[in-house]
């Protein structure tokens, strides 16, 4: 029969915490006849040498030499190898890794975050009407007593009415406050009187590979609310396309996220939301790899959503296109208009200009331009080399609001 381990977990403690555990003693088994002869025989041999040390003692024998040989003596029964059945005591370390951590950030943050449900309508043939259907469902996490939810923009893009479902399955009507494709946010509003929980935002900035992370998400649905998944914090800074152009620098992490956590919480050991979680990568043979929009990135899109129910994104003052060579090689971004007023305009840019780079990075898409500005805000001063008639000059180019709210730059 093998040993049986008894693990004994103390109380929580924030940063490290030991776990104790005890091998007890062996059940015994019954003797066999030889082991009954072999502890015999120990047993004379050791009154033997009881009667030689006192002979010994008693005529002065060298007792050193004597000590000598019955070491030997006895190592040769390898004694060493003997089960032995007292208990060994053990400590291991563990880095925060109890339950008592996870249940306390669940405990603290799951009641804020809440189900998100995408609903359209579709023409029933049989009472010839058009009825309201559930056509997503998604995560959401409740940032203020005023009622404010921030979810993923591709939650409930396309929707024609949204309901949040709060902790405890109850379903109440939200409104859209704003949306940014841009970005994957997207702010939600429900009546105060349901917020009985809030989730703390943290600081992304001081999140470091390897600590611990819980998300925090309804996968699959309303059927699995409130799921509650722990990993590490798999690397920073991740520069990933999200499918519009703009690479957005994520949190990878390895706690399980699936269809439906988006827009759900990343949570850190201080029960500090930290991220926003958005995508997973699902092709066959990886696991293990989900993202999150850190929340120091999310935060002033939340306040522009809030403030202005879009958010203002600086701008060149400029319309481009893409610019080839004869041998039909992209060599930058033409200048088709520059609009009056702006920063480009007062910078001395002009029509044909071919921007090259931006802050000395090569620019030949309207993408590498996007990504370059979401690293800036509003009053920034850039740097933009052109080629003109066949020379290349540098212009320093104040970004500013947007001309207007058709025009992309």
């Amino acid at each position: 029969m093998t040993d049986k381990f008894d693990f004994e977990t103390p109380n929580y403690q924030p940063s490290y915490s030991p776990i104790n555990f005890e091998i007890p003693k062996t059940i015994r088994k019954k003797k066999s006849v030889k082991e009954y002869i072999v502890a015999g025989l120990l047993g004379g041999l050791i009154g033997a040498i009881l009667m030689s040390i006192f002979f010994m003692a008693y005529f002065g024998v060298n007792f050193n030499n004597f000590k000598n040989d019955i070491n030997s003596t006895l190592n040769s029964f390898n004694l060493n190898n003997s089960t032995a059945t007292e208990p060994i005591t053990k400590t291991v370390v563990l880095n925060s890794g109890n339950s008592s951590f996870v249940t306390d950030v669940a405990q603290k943050v799951g009641p804020a975050v809440v189900g998100i449900k995408n609903k359209g309508t579709a023409y029933n043939w049989w009472t010839d009407e058009e009825q309201e259907i559930t056509i997503g469902e998604g995560s959401g996490v409740i940032i203020s007593k005023d009622g404010y939810v921030v979810t993923n923009n591709h939650v409930v893009s396309g929707a024609k009415s949204v309901s949040v479902i709060l902790s405890g399955e109850k379903e109440v009507p939200a409104t859209i406050v704003g949306t940014d494709a841009l970005s994957d946010i997207a702010l939600l509003k429900i009546d105060p009187k349901y917020v009985k929980a809030v989730a703390p935002l943290g600081d992304s900035s001081k999140v470091k590979v390897g600590e611990f992370v819980v998300a925090i998400g309804n996968p699959l649905g309303q059927e699995f609310a409130g799921t509650v998944t722990f990993g590490v914090v798999s690397a920073v800074n991740r520069k990933l396309d999200m499918g519009n152009g703009v690479q957005i620098p994520l949190i990878q992490t390895d706690a399980a996220i699936n269809p439906g956590n988006s827009g759900g919480a990343l949570v850190n050991s201080s029960g500090e939301v930290i991220g926003i979680n958005t995508a997973k990568i699902s092709q066959t043979g990886v696991e293990g790899m989900g993202f999150a929009i850190p929340i120091n990135y999310v935060k002033p899109i939340i306040n522009d959503l809030m403030k202005y129910k879009k958010v203002l994104r600086p701008t060149i003052g400029i319309s481009v296109m893409e610019y080839y060579d004869r041998s039909g090689n992209i060599m930058g971004m033409y200048i088709s208009k520059v609009y009056p007023g702006t920063g480009a305009a007062k910078a001395g840019l002009k029509e044909g200009d071919i921007i090259l780079q931006i802050d000395g990075k090569k620019v030949t898409t309207f993408s590498d331009i996007q990504s370059i500005l979401s690293n800036h805000k509003i009053g920034d001063v850039i740097t933009i080399r052109v080629l003109r008639d066949g020379q290349t000059k540098d212009f320093k180019v104040t970004l500013g609001t947007p001309v207007n709210t058709t025009t992309n730059d």
